[in-house]
């Protein structure tokens, strides 16, 4: 994932990570993404990287993600059909 600065008109890796599926936080400060198995997100200020979500026993569709109005990541879960849950985090 890669960050383009209009002002230096310069490049720069957020992270080596592979990323899919990614949203901005309501405040601009992280971008969030979907690298199995689950969501991290990546603070756009120094590029710090953290897991938000493990979805190893979840069983994502990973074809979507989102977030709520307070950045709570929200998921597909494959269970046959298609059901959209809203997880709660705690951020420090």
């Amino acid at each position: 994932m890669v960050l383009f600065d209009f002002a230096t008109k310069e490049w720069t890796d957020l992270t080596q990570l592979p990323a899919g599926y990614s949203r901005w936080s309501q405040d601009g400060k992280y971008v969030y993404f979907v690298s199995p198995p689950g969501i991290y997100r990546v603070r756009i200020t120094d590029h710090q990287v953290e897991q938000v979500v493990n979805l190893k026993e979840f069983r994502p569709a990973w074809n979507w993600i989102g977030l709520t109005h307070e950045d709570a990541p929200l998921a597909l879960r494959d269970v046959g059909t298609q059901e959209i849950y809203a997880l709660d985090v705690d951020f420090p």
